[in-house]
């Protein structure tokens, strides 16, 4: 799996002109809106790709159907690789 920056590095990386520990510095509420759908979608592409690749399938064999185990989706990735 890529490594995906944490929080901080993140914003440090693209956004380093929003300093957020001074109370005296203004921030302009749209940079902190663009970064964090930023940071959300590295996570959600993250997210869909485990997904894809750890997807499993149940097969029932008394009428030979087939469908996919919803766990193995919704525990590909897991919340503590945001940071």
């Amino acid at each position: 799996m890529e490594q995906i920056p944490t929080a901080d590095e993140f914003l440090n990386k693209e956004y380093y002109h929003i300093v957020l520990d001074s109370k005296d510095t203004w921030v302009n509420v749209g940079d902190i809106e663009r970064a964090m759908v930023e940071y959300a979608k590295l996570h959600v592409e993250a997210a869909l790709k485990e997904a894809s690749e750890k997807a499993q399938i149940q097969m029932d064999e008394h009428d030979l159907s087939c469908s996919v185990n919803k766990n193995s989706i919704l525990n590909s990735y897991p919340l503590s690789n945001i940071k």
